[in-house]
């Protein structure tokens, strides 16, 4: 069965420090098996994530940015996964 690499974007609101916040945000999803491919924090209290990798990674990531953590207070996670060809 071959593996096929898949995208998922990822806009993250809540209240946090955009330079800690891409800092913890990167390390954290390379821990969870897949590739940082965008970290953009253009506006104040959200950060747009895109990430690529297997799809079962994927959700891992989805189900990380969901719960609480020390560094964020989050308000809201969508996101939704984008054909690797489209972007």
């Amino acid at each position: 069965m071959k593996r096929e690499t898949q995208k998922l974007k990822m806009n993250i609101r809540g209240e946090f420090r955009k330079l800690w916040a891409n800092l913890f945000l990167k390390r954290k999803i390379t821990n969870l098996g897949v590739i940082v491919d965008k970290i953009n924090g253009a506006k104040k209290n959200q950060v747009e994530i895109v990430v690529s990798g297997e799809k079962s990674r994927l959700w891992d990531v989805v189900k990380w940015s969901r719960k609480q953590d020390l560094f964020f207070v989050l308000n809201e996670v969508v996101f939704e996964f984008v054909d690797v060809e489209a972007e």
